[in-house]
């Protein structure tokens, strides 16, 4: 999205979003908006660029997430999985009660067309749907994992940054 200020939203000035983009800037690590974005999920307050950036948590912002508004859908992340799931084998064989979602699940991880039923159903394979799994490091974005969607291990990052 670009600005008159390079890649950094136009926020009025001293907002937090200006300050951690100009935090960003300064450290040569600018806020990108993946190239899979879906442009309609963001405005002005809620930019790509903020919502997307996944160097905090592996589901962006958590604040730009509401209702059907969803980091998988919004930040692409639904394109890859459909893009992975068409090359992995069909899974209809798949027989008995439909599975559930295990109570820790990060609900942002999911999206209508690959809900927390499917991503995490063992029965898929030992990581569950490996489709729900993509490689988004090229597109700027942290992989999401099994292990951090379906609430089996709390997220930890060996990326600190003094406050």
């Amino acid at each position: 999205m670009p600005t008159s200020r390079g890649c950094r939203p136009n926020l009025p000035a001293g907002t937090a979003a200006e300050l951690v983009a100009e935090f960003a800037a300064e450290r040569g690590c600018l806020l990108r908006c993946p190239v899979i974005a879906e442009p309609g999920c963001f405005d002005q307050e809620f930019t790509c660029e903020r919502c997307c950036d996944t160097r905090a948590i592996p589901i962006g912002e958590l604040s730009c997430w509401m209702g059907d508004i969803r980091f998988a859908t919004c930040c692409g992340l639904t394109k890859l999985r459909f893009q992975a799931a068409a090359m992995l084998p069909a899974m209809d064989h798949l027989s008995g009660p439909p599975a559930t979602c295990p109570p820790n699940a990060q609900a942002h991880c999911f999206d209508p067309y690959f809900p927390c039923e499917r991503c995490c159903d063992t029965r898929r394979g030992a990581q569950g749907d490996l489709a729900c799994w993509p490689d988004t490091a090229s597109m700027g974005l942290r992989t999401l994992s099994y292990n951090f969607c379906c609430g089996l291990m709390p997220f930890a990052s060996n990326e600190r940054v003094a406050w």
